[in-house]
């Protein structure tokens, strides 16, 4: 993948992962923690795409 195909993949990956984080605030706990695996998920593949600049997700 060229490096602005990996910008731009990083940056969907990212907010994708934002929008999970907002659903996980108001779901149930259940559903939170799934919505939350999945975000840190996609905060992983964001890290392999862009490096460590590209995932913003504060440390737990």
């Amino acid at each position: 993948m060229s490096g602005d195909k990996q910008a731009s993949e990083a940056g969907r990956l990212r907010q994708q992962a934002e929008e999970l984080e907002l659903q996980a605030q108001r779901a149930e706990p259940a559903e939170r923690e799934q919505l939350m695996e999945k975000a840190v998920s996609l905060r992983a593949r964001c890290q392999e795409l862009g490096g460590r600049e590209s995932a913003t997700m504060d440390p737990m």
